[in-house]
């Protein structure tokens, strides 16, 4: 019997606020109710959006500036666009939960196990971590997360090549003693994100919620916890409203980045 219980929300076809508003609420709840149990959180955006990392220059993102909605998140890494064949995912936790003990590589390494089993699960042959593997989706200049793979991403190959593409990117924010991971599945493609792995390429048919059912058994699997579904509570969904209205201001979208202020 799984010792643990995680708590499990699923907040399909949200803002790009509430997306961004949601997952910052989940993270500053130091010290309050279900801050002390791990949450994973499923999402799906409605209107598509792009996030840019937490670092990125606006102007370094092209896609950005054509678009209707772009956000900043909180995680850094490259800006990514959230559609309607894409699964967003989040855990969030305390800092010293023994699910994320260790290095901050090997606290990418458990979720990535997780997503690669789901992957199996809706058919995808072979999803492994890159590595050292040429990466063919990785594409110079875009800003695009998809478009530039690290060792730990989750790639696969499609029949015909001989190397994968990058299917899956995740990325983390630690504050104040706790932990965000965000993360995406490619599930078909975008004109944004040309070039990347996608799971209907090689498995026809599976849905976002197919995606869904089937990493909520992986989680459970790999880090031997029951989930246990759950909503928002009003608190959350209060501080989610004051906390969205940020995301999408041009103060911080436009912000200035490492970068900026070192060569200004």
């Amino acid at each position: 019997m799984k010792a643990r219980t995680w708590r499990l929300l699923e907040t399909f076809d949200v803002s790009p606020t509430d997306a961004m508003g949601l997952d910052e609420a989940l993270l500053r709840s130091v010290g309050e109710e279900h801050s002390s149990v791990p949450t994973l959180r499923l999402y799906t955006w409605e209107p598509d959006a792009i996030s840019l990392g937490y670092f990125q220059a606006f102007e370094d993102v092209g896609a950005a500036g054509d678009h209707s909605h772009v956000v900043r998140r909180l995680t850094g890494g490259g800006a990514i666009h959230h559609h309607a064949g894409e699964l967003t995912f989040s855990i969030t936790l305390d800092a010293k939960d023994p699910s994320y003990a260790g290095s901050v590589s090997a606290s990418y390494e458990r979720p990535h196990s997780a997503v690669i089993a789901a992957l199996r699960a809706v058919g995808v042959p072979g999803p492994r971590m890159r590595r050292d593997e040429p990466s063919l989706s990785d594409t110079q200049g875009t800003g695009m997360c998809f478009h530039e793979s690290t060792p730990q991403d989750v790639s696969w190959t499609s029949p015909g090549e001989a190397h994968s593409r990058k299917g899956v990117g995740t990325a983390q924010r630690r504050t104040a003693g706790r932990i965000l991971h965000h993360g995406s599945i490619k599930l078909s493609s975008s004109p944004l994100e040309s070039g990347v792995a996608t799971v209907q390429s090689v498995a026809p048919g599976v849905s976002v919620m197919d995606m869904a059912s089937a990493l909520k058994a992986a989680v459970e699997d790999e880090f031997q916890v029951t989930l246990q579904g759950s909503a928002p509570t009003q608190r959350e969904w209060d501080r989610c409203a004051a906390l969205g209205a940020k995301y999408v201001d041009a103060a911080f979208l436009h912000r200035r980045t490492r970068r900026e202020k070192r060569d200004g």
